[in-house]
């Protein structure tokens, strides 16, 4: 599989080897199955455990991140806690959050759309789902590198 992808938009393509993505789902089967998936679309992937483990995480590394995806089955209230604390901080902010959720309810993730997540994704993913990732780092710009 190639690590380059033409956007349909601008002609332009982007290298996915260069996107990394910080991905957090406390179960870890969850976690393993979608790192793979991000792998195997040449992402580059940091898995956590905790919302906790997101903040420090982004603590350490949050100029080089270029997406969070964090699963909405974590203890609710942690999630919720997590994206008000990365919406709050001027560095974080800019970093796309995209929630992973077994739960199909709109008003449900429409709540965390509305706390500042940028997308929301249904469990279980499909390949194009993860292949077209990138896409959401459109709010942050500084480090997607455009391929020739």
């Amino acid at each position: 599989m190639t690590s380059q992808v033409n956007s349909k938009n601008n002609g332009t393509s982007i290298d996915r080897s260069r996107v990394k993505i910080l991905l957090c789902d406390r179960n870890a089967e969850s976690c393993e199955e979608v790192s793979t998936l991000l792998t195997a679309c040449c992402y580059q992937v940091i898995s956590v455990g905790s919302a906790v483990k997101v903040v420090d995480a982004l603590n350490e590394e949050w100029s080089s991140i270029d997406i969070i995806l964090a699963a909405v089955d974590l203890p609710i209230e942690s999630s919720i806690e997590m994206l008000k604390y990365i919406m709050q901080d001027r560095h974080f902010k800019c970093i796309p959050v995209i929630m992973l959720s077994t739960n199909h309810e709109s008003s449900f993730l429409l709540n965390f759309l509305r706390l500042g997540a940028t997308d929301y994704l249904v469990k279980p993913l499909c390949i194009d789902e993860i292949l077209n990732l990138w896409m959401h780092c459109w709010r942050q710009p500084k480090n997607l590198i455009l391929a020739a």
